[in-house]
């Protein structure tokens, strides 16, 4: 029996099973930043992304509308209860936020990038010429790549202020 176009019309149609996740369950949007970046069309564009990626906390993230940097860090009016401290007077960026169409419940899921050597896989592959160039001075060994561990710095204000008065005497 062959396989004809009536016999792909017979066959049932699978739904998507999958269930809205409702906003107070998880809270994901209230614990990075993201902003927009260009994509890796220019070799410092591509050298800027393996920047972001030296730093703890940080991943790139690419779909159909564009790259993002994301940063990872909790707001802080989250409050244990993923409910938020100041939900009445919110910023618009929090008030247009839809948990329809977040990354959690939305139907397209694109591509996160949370390490240099993932992100170069993904150059080496989908903009080989750039990543031609980028390697000849910017990409360093591959244990240099892995990194060692991050430790984690206090609050910036006072490593700042200290640094300035370093420079003061």
């Amino acid at each position: 029996m062959g396989w004809t176009e009536d016999a792909a019309r017979r066959l049932p149609v699978l739904s998507d099973t999958r269930r809205q996740v409702p906003c107070l369950t998880c809270a994901l949007c209230c614990s990075y930043i993201a902003v927009e970046i260009d994509g890796p069309s220019s070799v410092r564009a591509a050298t800027d992304i393996l920047w972001y990626l030296y730093h703890g906390g940080v991943s790139i993230y690419v779909d159909d509308e564009g790259w993002m940097v994301q940063i990872d860090t909790r707001c802080r009016h989250l409050q244990d209860d993923n409910k938020c401290a100041i939900y009445e007077h919110r910023p618009p960026m929090c008030r247009t936020y839809s948990e329809m169409t977040c990354e959690v419940n939305a139907d397209e899921v694109g591509t996160t990038f949370h390490s240099a050597a993932e992100y170069l896989e993904y150059l080496k592959e989908h903009h080989r010429r750039i990543y031609n160039l980028v390697q000849k001075r910017f990409i360093p060994g591959e244990e240099a790549l892995r990194g060692g561990p991050n430790k984690p710095l206090g609050p910036f204000k006072p490593r700042f202020d200290a640094v300035r008065t370093l420079g003061a005497r």
